[in-house]
């Protein structure tokens, strides 16, 4: 039925290859990184969160995740941001993680389509899919770095400055 080299052939192939490493490798992962965002908030003070713990597993929704990471990615970062004012630990031009993220993101959103697309753009994603894969990694860091450091740096409330 089918020819040698069918893309369909290729198509179904690589599903099934693919459908036992996704949940394999890539979902641990994920939930691992997930994870780690949450610990991070749950290091923040409720009234200084822009995001909830649980509201980052909703970036485990398929298709809702496309438009909820970018918003959790500057939610925690200005969950971070407020917390450490509120702390005393802010510093002047970071981005608390910020930047990081969103060029991960950006990285990804345009190395996606070249993977999909034949000829020589795949080759602009063979160069976009590492370096995303970089600004990853470093927003990981910063995250678990921040985390560190709010757990390291007991929160003390402001005194009342009423009677």
């Amino acid at each position: 039925m089918f020819r040698r080299g069918d893309p369909l052939e290729d198509f179904i192939e690589w599903a099934i290859e693919g459908g036992c490493v996704f949940p394999a490798v890539v979902l641990p992962v994920v939930a691992l990184f997930l994870s780690s965002i949450a610990r991070a908030l749950t290091r923040v003070t409720p009234e200084n969160r822009r995001i909830g713990p649980g509201q980052v597993w909703l970036n485990l929704l398929p298709v809702f995740n496309l438009v909820w990471l970018p918003i959790t990615v500057d939610r925690v970062a200005e969950s971070i941001r407020a917390e450490c004012e509120d702390r005393g630990l802010d510093d002047d031009g970071i981005s608390y993680t910020r930047f990081a993220g969103l060029t991960w993101l950006t990285l990804l959103a345009f190395a996606v389509p070249a993977l999909v697309l034949a000829g020589e753009v795949w080759c602009f994603a063979a160069v976009l899919v590492p370096l995303a894969a970089v600004f990853w990694f470093a927003y990981w860091a910063q995250l678990a770095s921040y985390a560190r450091r709010l757990k390291a740096a007991k929160y003390v409330p402001p005194a009342d400055e009423g009677w």
